[in-house]
């Protein structure tokens, strides 16, 4: 368990640093030409491609981001505007690929790979000696600061939207661990145990705009009891598994290889608001 926690804290740690060295690295290198001078608000798709998995990524008329695949889920905004940022990187040296060995550089036969619209940037290896990612964009190979790969190399729940529900929804119905909250005749949210209107209100928005602090690949566990959320318009409920309560509320999602931590003390607002 100490294992797991410690692991899921480095993984959260290094996610929130990335955007922040993403962000100094570009004001330290300000005088360096750029990867190419591409306007990021005219990217409209995002692939990418690590080993055998895939994640496309669509820009909304609205300018959110939605992944596509492998499941169909809000992104996280603030880190696809993070990568994007990569179309634009600081270059610290670029090379022909004619007067390259393109499989020394791990260029041969990249792993990994994001394609912005139809331009395609393929990642190598770090040059041990300057710490550089080299990648490689049409014909030129360059060498650029590491701070991209992490990203592109992570379980696409790095890149899922931090909310629980998905924005601008109505909910019609919770069931819950001690209670079901639903709306009457009237669309009035009432509850089958005694509690004021104000905290059946207080918990219909904490399902709405709470967000968890970390989303993470999908881990099996014992399941401490079960959430679903109807939705309006939606015969299907949302339905969380809760999998863990120490140190920290774990909702998971299986059927999406999605796991959602949160504070503890959104159990209370969430789970068994009184």
């Amino acid at each position: 368990m100490q294992q797991k926690n410690l692991l899921n804290l480095i993984l959260l740690i290094v996610a929130i640093s990335l955007a922040s060295v993403i962000y100094f690295s570009e004001k330290k290198n300000t005088d360096l030409e750029k990867l190419s001078t591409i306007n990021t608000d005219e990217i409209t798709s995002i692939i990418i491609q690590h080993k055998q998995n895939t994640t496309s990524i669509l820009r909304q008329k609205n300018n959110s981001w939605q992944i596509e695949r492998p499941v169909t889920i809000a992104a996280n905004d603030f880190r696809i505007n993070s990568i994007l940022k990569l179309i634009n990187a600081p270059v610290h040296s670029k090379y022909s690929i004619d007067e390259t060995d393109l499989t020394s550089l791990g260029l041969n036969k990249p792993g990994t790979s994001i394609k912005f619209n139809d331009q395609t940037i393929a990642f190598g290896i770090i040059n041990p000696a300057t710490n550089l990612r080299y990648i490689r964009l049409d014909k030129t190979v360059y060498t650029i600061e590491d701070v991209y790969y992490p990203l592109l190399s992570s379980n696409f729940g790095t890149l899922v939207s931090l909310n629980l529900l998905p924005k601008t929804e109505r909910i019609e119905k919770l069931i819950l661990i001690n209670q079901t909250i639903s709306r009457n005749e009237k669309g009035f949210l009432k509850s089958n145990i005694d509690i004021s209107a104000d905290t059946i209100n207080k918990t219909i928005d904490h399902w709405l705009h709470d967000q968890a602090f970390a989303v993470h690949e999908y881990m099996t566990r014992e399941a401490l009891g079960e959430v679903f959320i109807y939705l309006e318009g939606q015969q299907q409920p949302i339905n969380y598994l809760i999998t863990d309560t120490d140190p920290w509320l774990i909702l998971a999602r299986p059927e999406i290889g999605l796991e959602y931590h949160l504070d503890i003390e959104a159990y209370n607002n969430l789970i068994v608001p009184q």
